[in-house]
């Protein structure tokens, strides 16, 4: 007969299971419950009722994290308690949803990408590891409750966050201050969000909205790395241009030019207004397998119920597109839903980039090939019209002036590539 703890310690157990397991009757289940005082979660009533052990971690100091969500009117609601148990679960309350790991809305929120490579250094007193691949969800949990105030989505877990969140305090910036910020953003202090992505960028509130700005200096003469990474701003600009013309809501982006240089400013659809906020989810977080191409994974979430028939077509259509413009980084994290309950709703497109032609990681341009992929059973019936819009972005990348020359004339074959 074990003990309480160490039967928990396993992971969450159905009441029946636990006084098995413990060797007794209803009453002795009772008597341990009640000795182990807070130390035990009661998940559920009645016959289905479980039970967890909460697991404190020493850089959390508690289990337990207020969670809220802030509505699109700028105003927030209580969402009940997360608590962290035994076996690496946690559990929702009152719902009572138990998950192995972090609940999906909340890990999806996680700081990541080019500005979550500096949550850690912003943050120094969270002693974070430097690598955001080094985190384990206790990291993820400690940055998010504690420093979660501007993250993704809507949700704010815990109550440092919640009242960071209630002073926070959005600087209006122009235009004109991008250049300024860009240099402070690379020198690793990151104002604003921290949004995925792996590209330089950073968050800023213009013009009455909130906006995420990629950004690439336009660097000294004979520096061709530099140089391609302005290009693939303009090419992503275009692309999603195109994209827009074929009726595919896209992410309203404006590419501003200035003597040092390129942005690529665009809409955050997870705000509204100065305060106002809505929940997104990646395509990352609700997928069941995150190997699938977004066509498949389309496909799959639509024959599941959770994805309109419109929605599935325009995300196929969006992997062809894709596919054809040399999009290379057509990754789950790349395509984002608004959640309602188990159904989910595209959200708007957006990191449309010809990412074949990128530099490497040492700063080298090398020359690319880009061989014209092929249709698949889950891309079929957009092919013709994917095709044709993706002749029509490289015919514009061709023609636009601010595109280098050595890439105008790769838009050119690519171009030729497409029969009209």
């Amino acid at each position: 007969m074990g003990t309480i703890s160490a039967e928990l310690g396993r992971g969450v157990l159905p009441s029946a299971d636990l006084r098995q397991r413990l060797g007794g009757s209803r009453t002795t289940l009772m008597r341990a419950i009640q000795e182990a005082g807070d130390d035990v979660i009661a998940i559920g009533q009645g016959p289905a009722r479980r039970y967890g052990l909460r697991q404190t971690w020493p850089t959390l100091e508690t289990s337990r994290f207020p969670v809220f969500r802030v509505l699109d009117t700028g105003t927030a609601r209580s969402e009940g308690e997360l608590f962290t148990l035994t076996a690496r679960q946690t559990v929702r309350m009152p719902a009572g949803t138990v998950s192995d790991g972090l609940p999906i809305e909340i890990a999806d929120a996680r700081p990541s990408g080019f500005l979550g490579r500096h949550f850690a250094a912003t943050h120094a007193d969270l002693r974070l590891p430097a690598r955001l691949i080094d985190w384990s969800d206790h990291h993820v949990l400690l940055a998010m409750s504690r420093r979660g105030e501007d993250l993704p989505g809507n949700l704010i877990v815990g109550d440092e966050s919640f009242a960071r969140w209630q002073a926070l305090m959005n600087p209006i910036r122009t235009r004109g201050d991008y250049p300024a910020v860009a240099e402070a953003t690379i020198a690793g202090y990151p104002p604003g969000s921290s949004a995925g992505g792996e590209r330089p960028k950073f968050g800023a509130f213009v013009d009455g909205h909130h906006v995420l700005v990629k950004f690439a200096a336009r660097g000294g003469p004979g520096d061709t790395a530099a140089r391609r990474w302005c290009d693939l701003l303009v090419l992503e600009a275009l692309a999603l241009t195109v994209v827009a013309s074929r009726h595919v809501r896209t992410a309203q982006t404006r590419l501003i030019e200035t003597d040092s240089h390129y942005f690529l400013e665009s809409d955050r659809f997870d705000r509204v207004g100065q305060r106002g906020r809505v929940a997104v989810l990646s395509l990352a977080a609700v997928q069941d397998d995150p190997s699938n191409p977004w066509a498949r994974a389309a496909i799959r979430l639509r024959n599941a119920g959770r994805l309109s028939n419109d929605d599935a077509h325009h995300l196929r259509w969006l992997d062809a597109f894709g596919a054809l413009i040399a999009n290379t980084d057509r990754h789950p994290h790349n395509v984002a839903f608004f959640p309602d309950g188990a159904a989910l709703r595209l959200a708007p497109a957006y990191d449309q980039v010809s990412m074949l032609y990128a530099p490497t990681a040492d700063g080298q341009v090398p020359p690319r090939t880009f061989s014209p992929p092929h249709a698949t059973a889950d891309t079929l019936d957009v092919w013709d019209d994917a095709r044709a819009a993706a002749r029509e972005f490289w015919q514009r990348a061709s023609d636009d002036m601010r595109v280098s020359e050595d890439l105008r004339t790769v838009a050119v074959g690519n171009a030729n590539v497409f029969p009209r």
